[in-house]
């Protein structure tokens, strides 16, 4: 399957299964983003304000809450779509233990000079679906998605997984950046005129003058939050559609019906219009 056909079959099948999967998926991974936001901005204005105790509340953990509940709510909607399996699906062990193999190989190429990590997470990018369609997890998990990835017969750089999944990540990266900060920013936009003004004016308490917006950057927390996760959905999809094709032209399976087996079938076309009965030579009725 052609690169671009890939990604528009992920884009039907995203609109397809949208309604059933994003309320489920989006609304708690917001919500819990907008409880950091707001712990974060209780913290803040204890610092700006200068009181005592400002500073004190936990955060370093927070954000690993709302990543582990975006990773839980994630692998259970994508098995949930996948054969039926049940929501619980990532509440297994074998599940978080696995995903935490990948995260740490990423994350140690990530801390290896940034570069091995645009060859390493690629790699791995196949491990949940190999959990969720194979029931292999583990190291096995992280083979098996090495292998699929690497799989390139005819050599050619355009027909790389690596280098689609790359492509892929990177583009839908940028257009959750973008798409997140445009939601923010009619939010953002009042505060930063505020701060500057204050700080033409020559006054030296910009703390204050920032402290006054912070809670408006609430609703843009939330509303950031489901723009990015609208669209890892549409990364999610797209990686699962590759994974089908890279093991169906690999393992010689039917890749149509893989896919319709997961993702369900397509509506079947319309039937075509009726030709007109009259006789030759006559105007068309």
């Amino acid at each position: 399957m052609p690169f671009l056909v890939l990604l528009d079959e992920a884009m039907r099948r995203v609109r397809t299964h949208l309604r059933a999967i994003f309320p489920a998926v989006a609304v708690p991974v917001a919500v819990l983003s907008t409880l950091v936001q707001v712990v974060q901005i209780l913290n803040l204005r204890g610092v700006l304000n200068g009181e005592r105790g400002g500073g004190s509340v936990p955060l370093f953990w927070t954000p690993w809450v709302v990543l582990g509940a975006l990773i839980l709510l994630v692998v259970s909607a994508l098995a949930y779509l996948a054969m039926g399996r049940a929501w619980n699906f990532a509440s297994r062990p074998p599940v978080w233990g696995t995903l935490l193999l990948s995260g740490l190989a990423t994350l140690a190429s990530l801390v290896l000079c940034v570069v091995p990590v645009f060859y390493v997470a690629p790699l791995l990018s196949f491990t949940l679906p190999v959990m969720v369609e194979e029931g292999v997890f583990g190291v096995a998990a992280l083979s098996r998605s090495a292998e699929l990835a690497r799989f390139n017969p005819n050599h050619r750089l355009t027909e790389s997984p690596i280098v689609k999944i790359l492509v892929l990540m990177l583009v839908t990266t940028l257009i959750s950046y973008l798409a997140g900060l445009l939601v923010a920013l009619p939010f953002q936009l009042p505060m930063f005129i505020d701060i500057f003004r204050h700080a033409m004016s020559g006054d030296q308490d910009v703390q204050s003058a920032m402290s006054r917006w912070l809670w408006l950057q609430v609703p843009a927390v939330f509303l950031s939050a489901l723009v990015r996760m609208a669209v890892y959905l549409y990364t999610a999809f797209g990686i699962g559609m590759l994974f089908f094709d890279v093991r169906g032209r690999k393992e010689g399976s039917d890749l149509r019906s893989q896919i319709d087996s997961v993702f369900g079938s397509p509506p079947p076309p319309p039937p075509p219009l009726p030709l007109s009965s009259s006789p030759p030579g006559e105007p068309w009725s």
